[in-house]
């Protein structure tokens, strides 16, 4: 999900000398997943999310996705980011959504919640619990009300990824570490069942895979041909004009052929929706 007119303003003054994180916020990105608003209305089914529900995403970056799933389903929705510059344009865009009301965006850390025990009904992540460390969830859940739940649109990797794959993911990773300015790591898929356990949820399970992304769902996300043919321009003139931003958009190019391109690679990594309760006593 992408602000276009945000994309194409963007200038290497601005955007210099920051994190990747950072720049893609000043780009206009709503959301790191190329999956646009599917994830989102996929958990307001599985964790039965309505209008009676208060709901808190962490890592809501600009916060697209969580905009949206206010929009459709009605609920009080607090969204959270470490990013200032993101939670500044997911003000700016929640104070001109049909659900202004029911949104509330702050800076905030998954790994030191503000909120009081027993809030939320459901608390959700997506595309970033890449970042944590495998104790955070039990902040999550004290976050949760008993019986509330937790749902999480994640990338993930198959228990059974050859040691030579594994190698090259793992580099990749390290590059993307540096590149982000945050660690970051593919848990297996395995691994979040086991943390998500220990951390005290119950009927921890994975709900659904979400296949990839089309082309075409990935050309309409941008709007199209004409867009696509913007984005590129832009994007050149800005790494023609910069070794440093021409550095971090090389690396960014070499993350994603060995994430989500690169058959011998990305065969072992996929996003699907991890979901789990907290008991009820």
């Amino acid at each position: 999900m992408l602000d276009i007119d945000k994309f194409l303003a963007a200038s290497v003054k601005d955007l210099e000398g920051i994190s990747w994180y950072e720049i893609v916020s000043k780009l206009g990105l709503l959301s790191f997943n190329a999956q646009g608003n599917k994830p989102m209305e996929l958990i307001s089914t599985i964790a039965h999310i309505t209008e009676k529900s208060t709901v808190l995403v962490v890592g809501c970056g600009a916060g697209g996705t969580t905009m949206h799933l206010a929009e459709v389903t009605g609920a009080e929705v607090h969204g959270i980011d470490i990013s200032p510059e993101s939670i500044a344009i997911a003000k700016e865009l929640g104070s001109k959504s049909s659900a202004r009301d029911k949104l509330h965006f702050q800076i905030g850390d998954a790994r030191d919640l503000s909120f009081p025990p027993n809030t939320f009904d459901a608390v959700v992540t997506e595309y970033m619990a890449f970042f944590l460390q495998p104790d955070t969830f039990c902040n999550f859940l004290l976050a949760l009300k008993p019986g509330g739940s937790i749902a999480m649109a994640e990338l993930m990797k198959d228990p059974n990824v050859d040691a030579k794959a594994n190698a090259r993911i793992l580099a990749t990773e390290e590059t993307y570490s540096e590149l982000l300015g945050y660690k970051f790591h593919i848990p297996l898929s395995s691994e979040y069942v086991d943390w998500l356990t220990r951390a005290g949820f119950k009927q921890v399970n994975i709900e659904t895979k979400i296949s990839p992304p089309s082309f075409r769902e990935r050309l309409d996300s941008v709007g199209g041909w004409k867009n696509l043919f913007k984005i590129i321009k832009v994007t050149l003139k800005l790494m023609r004009a910069s070794k440093d931003l021409r550095k971090k958009f090389m690396q960014m190019g070499r993350v994603k052929r060995v994430i989500s391109q690169q058959r011998s690679t990305a065969k072992y990594i996929f996003q699907a929706i991890l979901v789990g309760q907290r008991p009820l006593s």
